[in-house]
C-alpha cells in the first residue's frame, strides 16, 4: 500500500478534474468549460489545496478505491491509468495463480517431437 505522498506524487497535475461537471443522467457527465474557482488555469494547481475541503466542501479526495468506482475521470487521468494498470497486473497474477494451481508435484510433458 503506497502512502500519502505517494500516492500524490501519481497525479500530472493536468487539472481536468478540477472542472465542473454536469450530470446528464444515466451514467453520462459532462464537463464544462468552467474550471473550480480555485484552479489557477495557468499552472492547473489548486490554489486551496491543503485547505480545500474547508473551502470547497464538494471538492473530493481521489482514492484508489474512489479511482475505480468513478466513471467521470477522463480516460489519461493519471490515477486511472495507473489503477488500470495495478489491476491488469492483479488480474494477470489471478490467471497464473489459478493456472498452477493444480500443477504442485506433476511434470511436464514434453512436446511431442516433430515428425
Amino acid at each position: 500500500m503506497m502512502n500519502y505522498e505517494q500516492w500524490e506524487a501519481i497525479c500530472t497535475r493536468c487539472g481536468k478534474c478540477c472542472y465542473e461537471k454536469v450530470d446528464l443522467g444515466g451514467g453520462i457527465i459532462q464537463y464544462t468549460d468552467e474550471p473550480c474557482v480555485h484552479l489557477d488555469t495557468k499552472t492547473n494547481l489548486c490554489k486551496v489545496y491543503e485547505n480545500r475541503h474547508e473551502v470547497e466542501p464538494d471538492c473530493i479526495s481521489l482514492t484508489e478505491h474512489l479511482v475505480r468506482t468513478l466513471t467521470w475521470l477522463p480516460e489519461d487521468c493519471a490515477y486511472a491509468r495507473y489503477v488500470r494498470f495495478q489491476d491488469a497486473v492483479a488480474a494477470v497474477r489471478q490467471a497464473e495463480k489459478r493456472s498452477t494451481k493444480g500443477r504442485k508435484g506433476r511434470r511436464r510433458q514434453p512436446w511431442p517431437s516433430e515428425p
